[in-house]
């Protein structure tokens, strides 16, 4: 039998995290996969595949100021925006990118096409480069009280919710 009393702190917790912004969106999975970076060997997620590689790669060969904006378009990448690329948002960039065919854009396509599994896998990269050749959460930076309260929540739950929830939230 499915034992319901499991999942709804995790649906709970995918709700909180649904309402917040998406920059603390980007905060509280920065340190949720922060911590499971540093404590999951990363041969138990499997292999990483080229486009997963790929995409990490992507995000590494951009300017600092733009990785943010690249990890915030994947994050808000709709299952219906197949191919899309996302620009700028600053809109005399965007449209210099558009006129020059892009260069600095990122596919959410080619996220969105990815399992399950690969987009842990690519949360997982990401984490792990934090700070290092990826942009960090800078050291004055301080969490609304809704990603502290969702952290605090997650760090009550066992391992398997916060895997389920980290699912279900890729």
């Amino acid at each position: 039998m499915f034992n319901t009393e499991k999942l709804e702190p995790v649906q709970q917790a995918v709700e909180a995290l649904k309402k917040l912004s998406i920059d603390d969106q980007l905060a509280a999975l920065a340190s949720i996969y922060g911590e499971v970076a540093g404590s999951v060997p990363a041969d138990t997620l499997g292999t990483p595949s080229s486009q997963v590689s790929g995409l990490v790669s992507q995000i590494e060969q951009k300017p600092q100021d733009r990785q943010v904006d690249a990890l915030r378009d994947l994050l808000t990448a709709g299952k219906n925006d197949q191919g899309e690329v996302a620009l700028d948002p600053n809109p005399s960039k965007a449209l210099t990118e558009i006129v020059t065919g892009g260069g600095e854009t990122i596919s959410t396509g080619e996220y969105n096409a990815l399992d399950t599994q690969s987009k842990l896998l690519f949360w997982y990269q990401i984490a792990q480069k934090l700070g290092s050749s990826i942009v960090g959460i800078p050291g004055n930076f301080s969490p609304s009280s809704e990603v502290t309260e969702l952290l605090s929540t997650l760090k009550s739950l066992d391992d398997e919710q916060r895997m389920s929830f980290i699912k279900k939230v890729v």
